[in-house]
């Protein structure tokens, strides 16, 4: 799985179309882009599609599928170009970041404290009506639209939970969750989705106090494309034809296709 800084996705196999929740669920794509410093030109792109509240995440390069399936409590990677796929249950997801705070709490680094223990000062920017979180360590700015009812706002919200909760367990040494699940909460609570965030993460280097920024763009659409649908039933096709693997051999990007 390839670093990203916010996106969204779902999954073909198991839809599950007769159930309450696939019923209530919306059906809509989201483009995303991701920034690093002040370049014009985006360091990750991906297109993620809803779908009968399952969410497929295409990533363009490395040709990654991220398939969510939050009825199943689960994830499902495609290497579309080795022909390889792994599962991984959100229960497991959940647990070892669970033990993983447990840990930090006792650090006496406040830095690592606050990355499990975040807390911002949240305001309104009156000139740029942009959600600001500020503190110490990092700050996010986020543009948001309205979305279109609280279920969509919910949906969007419990995708990005699951996928930054993801991008951690597969990586440990990265970037806790917990401040973006902060911001995704104020969002959602607002009947909003985001359009843009910036994330301005400072540190210290020698007496110097640098910065670093993050910035990702997305941009939603309220309806599936034909081309989605097709995209969507290549991934199910994909699921059921690639080579299950343990996570240890998907991660080994040196390891020759399956096919």
């Amino acid at each position: 799985m390839s670093k990203k800084l916010i996106i969204i996705t779902a999954l073909g196999v198991a839809l599950h179309p007769c159930s309450p929740v696939a019923a209530r669920a919306a059906d809509f794509r989201i483009e995303n882009r991701v920034f690093v410093s002040s370049s014009k030109e985006p360091t990750a792109e991906s297109t993620t599609l809803f779908y009968r509240g399952t969410v497929y995440d295409f990533l363009e390069k490395p040709a990654e599928i991220t398939v969510f399936d939050p009825l199943e409590n689960r994830f499902v990677l495609l290497d579309v170009d080795r022909g390889m796929k792994t599962e991984l249950s959100t229960k497991t997801i959940d647990a070892t970041l669970v033990r993983l705070k447990r840990l930090a709490e006792t650090s006496k680094d406040p830095k690592v404290r606050f990355l499990y223990r975040p807390e911002f000062a949240q305001t309104i920017d009156p000139k740029t009506n942009e959600l600001v979180f500020e503190s110490d360590w990092m700050t996010y700015r986020v543009t948001t639209v309205a979305a279109e009812d609280a279920a969509l706002a919910r949906q969007y919200r419990q995708f990005c939970d699951a996928y930054a909760n993801l991008n951690m367990f597969l990586r440990p040494g990265s970037r806790p969750p917990y401040p973006r699940l902060i911001v995704s909460d104020a969002i959602e609570k607002r009947g909003e989705i985001p359009t843009a965030i910036l994330l301005v993460l400072k540190y210290q280097r020698g007496l110097d106090l640098r910065q670093e920024r993050l910035r990702s763009e997305h941009r939603f659409v309220k309806r599936l494309l034909e081309s989605d649908r097709d995209r969507i039933v290549a991934a199910g096709e994909q699921m059921a034809s690639f080579k299950a693997v343990d996570l240890r051999q998907y991660e080994n990007r040196q390891e020759p296709p399956a096919r």
